[in-house]
């Protein structure tokens, strides 16, 4: 039998070190944020005020979209479902969005 190189041996020691796995680092601490830093642009901050009167529909949050019928909307309504594409593009500031669930109940609204 032959004697193995130590140079091979030295290859070998090396190569199953690099399998082993690293050393965990600490975690980083969290970046200081300061409240000054936030963006104040005039016009970003701004609520939009409530064009579609969305505000006097907000009792039917939790309802069946069903209760859309027994009532009067202040405007024109558009009802979404959900994983449902609708067009930005058609923006209507008067228009109340109705935004339902799996099981058709109300969940939010918004204008547009």
């Amino acid at each position: 039998m032959k004697p193995i190189p130590a140079l091979f041996l030295l290859g070998l020691a090396l190569g199953a070190a690099g399998c082993a796995p690293p050393a965990e680092a600490p975690p980083a601490a969290a970046p200081a944020q300061r409240p000054s830093s936030a963006d104040m642009t005039p016009g970003l901050n701004e609520k939009e005020p409530d064009t579609c009167k969305a505000v006097q529909l907000k009792g039917l949050i939790g309802q069946p979209s069903g209760m859309l019928r027994t009532l009067s909307a202040p405007g024109p309504v558009r009802v979404i479902a959900p994983d449902t594409v609708y067009d930005q593009e058609e923006y209507r500031s008067d228009r109340v969005n109705v935004f339902v669930d799996g099981a058709d109940m109300i969940r939010y609204l918004s204008c547009g």
